[in-house]
């Protein structure tokens, strides 16, 4: 290295060999981590230096702080366990100016005494710095214009209808969607079935018993179809024709001979069937009960209704019940105290994440947001077909009662579903402009550090010796819904940032404990 080679004899000195290859890298050119591998350690061979440690990374280097095992890499480094890196290329280290200056820092403070390249030489001296920081620079060049050229790529492609996003029911060919034969067949029956009323879990069991599978393209495992997969088919407005991916959406029926599974008007009466339960009843405005519209049935996904009940022995209870005449359960209700011990089952364990998770999580909310806007994207569509339905339903309700008598039992029935229909649409509508809000801001319930912490610590008391009120607050700040079957939570929805980081949690612990950050 320059000057400092006649100091150091690099023979002695422990290298650690980075490779990394993203999985989205935009260029196919780059060596794999194998290739990568085996040349560093013929170069460290034929000069005869010792590598004590490889480090084997899948991850992007084009933003910072998106690399658990090289930020491990550094810190081990600083800690004296290594002394030079030999990595293929400099753009293996860094595609980004953050990273690329903290290394060239270490190597101006001699905490990294050397750094070999493959394909690059590097003097620790004034050019030599200036060559490695320009080779940063170009690699991050490289890397911005073509994410820029792939961006308008995939916009451009989105535009004309183009996309490789599977979807079921459908081939992908050429980037355009063919209905899949069989698969489709079934699937459009699956909508018919949904329709009227029949519940998810009975629509999978119909679509798998009848032959239903899936190939996934990238490990050629055939897959059948579950309740989850179904509840996300029967909210995406694509079975129908738009097609909506981040903040856009398109008509694919007006793009080419797409060919829809279903009609918007069957997308819309699915979306009412789903939102059935909102239902205000004036009778209950003045009375609170916790958890309300979080509970929802295992069986068929519907909202259940908290209310008080009384027991064989005359003792008052709050319970939840599934008012869903097509749902299979056999048990309509259950106490929610049993929903509460497995909250407090579940905040016992303690979230206890760290200022460090926070910050982690927070600073990847730009990676998340095009996912997240989807999602959103997809909600507001379900919302509108359920009040497109319903401001219909209304419609038909007022023309009919206008040739009723006042005096007559019908007419008092026709008004009481006008007046339910009216607050139906009125909810809705609040709930589209909430949707929209958090469109344009998709962090804007970011929680405070300071709440975030005493959350993640202290929950559990809380919510265990709290009154009804604080309980329920505090249990819609960590959670969106608890299913439950006719004795038991059998599965939850937690909200951001507690659903991303307790994923990465359990990815760590599968994974031996190491730290993997990946955000969905």
């Amino acid at each position: 290295m320059g000057d400092v080679e006649n100091e150091i004899d690099v023979t002695k000195l422990r290298y650690v060999l980075y490779a990394r290859k993203s999985t989205s890298d935009e260029s196919r050119q780059i060596r794999s981590i194998g290739d990568q591998i085996t040349e560093c350690k013929d170069f460290a061979r034929y000069r005869m230096l010792k590598v004590v440690d490889v480090i084997e990374e899948s991850k992007s280097a084009k933003k910072p702080n998106q690399r658990p095992l090289f930020r491990k890499m550094l810190d081990d480094i600083r800690k004296g366990k290594y002394d030079g890196i030999i990595a293929w290329n400099p753009d293996r280290l860094a595609r980004n100016m953050l990273e690329g200056g903290e290394i060239i820092d270490l190597v101006d403070q001699k905490i990294i005494k050397d750094l070999k390249f493959v394909t690059h030489h590097f003097t620790d001296d004034a050019n030599g710095k200036m060559l490695l920081g320009m080779a940063f620079v170009l690699s991050k060049q490289y890397s911005d214009d073509l994410s820029q050229k792939v961006t308008r790529g995939v916009r451009n492609n989105f535009l004309e209808g183009k996309t490789p996003t599977p979807k079921h029911g459908y081939l992908n060919e050429d980037r355009l969607y063919k209905p899949d034969g069989k698969n489709f067949d079934l699937l459009q029956e699956g909508w018919k079935m949904r329709s009227e009323g029949i519940g998810i879990e009975e629509i999978a069991v119909y679509l798998n018993a009848n032959g239903y599978t899936k190939r996934v393209k990238r490990s050629g495992k055939e897959i059948k179809i579950k309740k989850q997969i179904l509840s996300k088919i029967f909210k995406d407005p694509f079975y129908y024709g738009v097609l909506v991916q981040a903040q856009k959406e398109i008509d694919l029926r007006d793009l080419y001979n797409f060919e829809a599974m279903i009609t918007e008007d069957v997308y819309n009466k699915v979306q009412q069937l789903t939102f059935r339960r909102i239902k205000p009843n004036k009778q209950h405005h003045t009375a609170f009960y916790p958890l309300k519209a979080m509970i929802r049935c295992s069986f068929c996904g519907s909202n259940m209704y908290v209310s008080p009940s009384t027991g064989s022995k005359g003792g008052r209870y709050l319970s939840a019940r599934c008012d869903n005449k097509e749902c299979l359960r056999k048990k309509r209700a259950i106490r929610t105290h049993i929903v509460f011990n497995f909250i407090y089952d579940f905040l016992d364990k303690g979230l206890n994440f760290t200022e460090k998770e926070y910050n982690e999580y927070y600073s990847n909310m730009a990676d998340l947001s095009d996912s997240k806007r989807e999602d959103l994207n997809i909600e507001i569509h379900r919302y509108e077909g359920f009040l497109k339905k319903t401001e219909f339903e209304l419609k038909e309700t007022s023309l009919n009662i206008v040739k009723l008598q006042k005096t007559s039992p019908a007419w008092k029935i026709n008004s009481e579903q006008i007046n339910k229909l009216a607050a139906q649409i009125e909810e809705s509508k609040e709930i589209i402009k909430k949707l929209r809000q958090r469109l344009t801001n998709p962090v804007e319930d970011k929680l405070s550090l300071e709440d975030f912490l005493n959350l993640s610590k202290n929950a559990g008391a809380v919510v265990k010796s709290a009154d009804a009120v604080v309980k329920d607050q505090i249990c819609r700040i960590i959670f969106t819904n608890l299913f439950v079957d006719e004795g038991k939570v059998t599965s939850y929805q937690l909200k951001e940032p507690f659903a991303t980081l307790i994923k990465q949690r359990e990815l760590s612990l599968s994974r031996g404990g190491e730290t993997i950050l990946q955000l969905h």
